[in-house]
């Protein structure tokens, strides 16, 4: 039961995330990509015809420093290799354990004894009959 719920929680989470997708593609593709007192050349938006068809783009860079290359640094010095460890002696084999010994069979219960008859019920009064109904209007009966 536990794998179908996990099931069914992943399932509502994928539907909820295309929903949120779904909302945000509509409302992107409602959205201008320009406001009213921008032109951007070579760019145009559905119902502008401000644009120039094959303009060219510039980017203008007023600063050198964008990339500035470090100075080449030396190589560490290598390291000495380490001595060996030596090995380890080798440990000692632990002793048989001895068998335990067997347990004695337990003694035989004794029979429980006849358990006393319960007393006899008295007889139930009898029932009292019950009135006689009136026939509704309109029945057949």
């Amino acid at each position: 039961m536990q794998k179908k719920t996990w099931i069914a929680v992943s399932a509502a989470s994928a539907l909820g995330l295309g929903v949120i997708a779904g909302g945000a593609v509509a409302t992107a593709s409602e959205m201008g990509l320009t406001s009213d007192d921008t032109s951007v050349p070579g760019l145009t938006s559905p119902g502008s015809s401000a644009a120039t068809p094959g303009a060219d783009v510039t980017f203008d860079i007023s600063s050198d420093s964008i990339v500035t290359p470090s100075p080449a640094t030396t190589a560490s010095p290598v390291s000495p290799i380490s001595p060996a460890t030596p090995v380890s002696p080798a440990s000692v084999a632990s002793p048989v354990s001895v068998p335990s010994p067997v347990s004695p069979a337990s003694p035989v219960s004794p029979a429980s004894p006849v358990s006393v008859a319960s007393p006899v019920s008295p007889a139930s009064p009898a029932s009292v009959a019950s009135a006689a109904s009136v026939a509704s209007p309109g029945s057949s009966d």
